[in-house]
């Protein structure tokens, strides 16, 4: 039987960034040297730093939970660019994805896309109490929108929360679900190339 691959918590200094994999951290591992974090924290990790919001190992304040919170779809690039200072998405917006994911969505109009997106983000997301919560979307695979809800943080209700201020134990509302959805498109439109992808 193969042995179950040990996961980072903290990225080794002389392992470049470059060469991590999904498959070699998990949510709560950071890479601090290299500005990549986790801001996902513990009481614990509150205590230790005296306040809310900052990574967990080194207590950079980066930030700003007021307008990510706000759930702007307009200001998605701010969002993003505020989700790549933490190391789990970045290497999602960077690790190449499966060659058959890209594929798969080529095929696809825009809207069939938002149709696809929607129906995975309600099973695995959208109720108040999720199946193998944590652990129902995969680190990697086939499938396009997998890759996508690691990178935006619509990968579990612990997530969803502490990115999106989203509580968990409520079933999603509709602007809460299309919110969700735009962030999964626009990650797509950001890494499968636009001229590549149907458009009618």
């Amino acid at each position: 039987m193969e042995e179950k691959k040990k996961k980072f918590k903290r990225v080794p200094v002389e392992i470049p960034v470059d060469q991590i994999t999904p498959l070699d951290i998990t949510c709560g591992s950071t890479k601090c040297e290299d500005e990549l974090h986790c801001f996902r924290m513990s009481n614990r990790d509150i205590k230790k730093h005296g306040k809310d919001g900052v990574c967990k190992e080194c207590g950079a304040d980066l930030i700003d939970w007021n307008r990510i919170h706000k759930q702007d779809i307009q200001d998605a690039e701010f969002v993003f660019k505020s989700m790549k200072n933490e190391l789990i998405r970045h290497v999602y917006w960077h690790t190449p994805i499966n060659p058959k994911a890209i594929e798969k969505v080529q095929k696809l109009s825009k809207n069939d896309q938002a149709v696809r997106a929607r129906k995975i983000l309600k099973q695995r997301i959208g109720k108040e109490q999720n199946y193998n919560e944590g652990r129902q979307t995969p680190m990697v695979g086939e499938e396009i929108v997998s890759y996508a809800q690691h990178a935006t943080g619509t990968c579990c209700r612990r997530c969803l929360e502490y990115w999106h201020d989203i509580p968990a134990g409520t079933n999603l509302t509709e602007d809460q679900m299309d919110y969700c959805v735009e962030l999964v498109l626009r990650y797509v439109e950001e890494r499968v190339p636009t001229e590549e992808v149907v458009t009618n």
